[in-house]
């Protein structure tokens, strides 16, 4: 019962370290580790060698040799097919073709085909093993040979990667070193089992080395990995930052910090799209001309016909600050009120019009507005709107000049 604990135990073992390859889980990591589906066959015969070995043992300690022969069978013919599995894999994780590498692709299908015509044949004539008349389990001269063959395949995939490991260096080297080292680990074990028979080695030996590829392969490559795509991901995140910057700035004017006259024909298709559908309930569009600028350019100079703009910037954003407010000409601004500046738009103008008229009489900046509204089922578009707007703001604007303003 002590040979079948010891399988058991390595089974188990093996199941809870890689579930996550076993059962296909995490499937955004399975392309991330190379060779993984090699890798996972591997396993999954180990897992096969694993319930042979333990049910063997339970089977022999209840003399049930029937069920033990035919399991035997089982162990030695999965027992092989672990090994030629694992060269296969060595193989598909190098992605090298090399003398190596096609010396070990050609010696693991002859190992493979040699030892299941053994099994066979065992089936005849007792060269692998039997059981006597006690029922005692006896190793035939061929399980040694058996033994013998494999001790060599894993020393072969061993020298393979220390091979391959001498042209690498860092974490990529240690990988192979740690692969090479499995190879080791089963030579080791396989050597014990031939001069041991009734204990469970081999499976020891499989529990040890697979621990191995988990932590210093398997779980090595995924934080590599995981680490090359978050990195991957921030440079995606600073590329978006960087095109949203200059998607901002391509908005803006770059005078005033407003938006630009490309943001407001923007805006306003997108209000034409609700208009269409029904959607838009409610806008009111106010123009806003800055008066005199031309005559403070030819008096004054450019200079202080930008201050004069940027100063009526400032004005109407901080007057309308709820509302988008663009620039779309030297001298013309517009605003698009909704929700809360709608709701009090008659309020926000008439205080900003009486601001204006008193900055006729302390020589600040004056700015004409003309305000219209969004009518349903009648306008199609906001240009229909900002027509009306405009043609309110040139009113006013002679009314301003009407009272003194230049």
């Amino acid at each position: 019962m002590n040979y079948s604990c010891t399988a058991l135990v390595a089974l188990v073992i093996l199941l809870i370290i890689n579930y996550d390859i076993l059962l296909k889980k995490n499937k955004e990591n399975r392309n991330l580790i190379p060779a993984q589906k090699s890798y996972r066959r591997f396993l999954l015969s180990v897992v096969i060698f694993y319930a042979c070995d333990t049910l063997w043992g339970f089977f022999y300690d209840l003399q049930f040799l029937t069920i033990t022969y035919i399991d035997t069978m089982v162990f030695f013919a999965v027992m092989a097919y672990s090994v030629f599995l694992w060269t296969r894999y060595v193989i598909s994780y190098l992605k090298v073709k090399n003398v190596f590498t096609t010396v070990l692709n050609y010696c693991g299908w002859f190992f493979l085909l040699f030892e299941w015509i053994v099994v066979l044949i065992n089936l005849f004539f007792p060269v692998l093993f039997y059981f006597d008349e006690n029922g005692t389990y006896v190793a035939g001269s061929q399980r040694y040979v058996n033994l013998g063959i494999q001790l060599i395949m894993f020393l072969m995939t061993t020298i393979c990667m220390l091979y391959v490991s001498a042209k690498n260096s860092g974490k990529v080297r240690f990988r192979h070193l740690s692969i090479g080292l499995f190879g080791i680990v089963m030579t080791v074990f396989v050597f014990l089992q031939m001069l041991f028979p009734f204990l469970a080695l081999y499976s020891v030996g499989y529990m040890i080395g697979t621990c191995l590829l988990h932590t210093f392969v398997m779980e090595d490559i995924k934080a590599d990995k995981l680490k090359e795509l978050k990195e991957l991901v921030d440079r995606e995140q600073t590329h978006r930052e960087q095109l949203g910057s200059a998607i901002q700035l391509a908005h803006t004017d770059s005078l005033t910090g407003v938006r630009n006259k490309l943001a407001y024909e923007e805006m306003a298709r997108s209000y034409d799209e609700k208009i269409a559908s029904g959607k838009l309930k409610e806008l009111a569009v106010i123009v806003f001309d800055l008066n005199g600028l031309k005559k403070i350019n030819d008096s004054k100079g450019h200079d202080e016909g930008d201050r004069y703009i940027k100063e009526g910037s400032r004005l109407i954003c901080r007057w309308f600050k709820h509302s988008p407010v663009f620039r779309i000409g030297g001298d013309e601004f517009v605003a698009l009120l909704v929700e809360q500046d709608f709701a009090k738009r008659a309020t926000l103008l008439n205080g900003f019009n009486r601001l204006i008229e008193n900055n006729i009489s302390n020589e600040n900046v004056v700015i004409s507005t003309g305000m219209d509204e969004y009518i349903s089922k009648q306008d199609k578009n906001v240009e229909e709107v900002f027509v009306r707007a405009d043609k309110k703001m040139y009113e006013r604007k002679s009314y301003l000049k009407s009272i003194g303003s230049i």
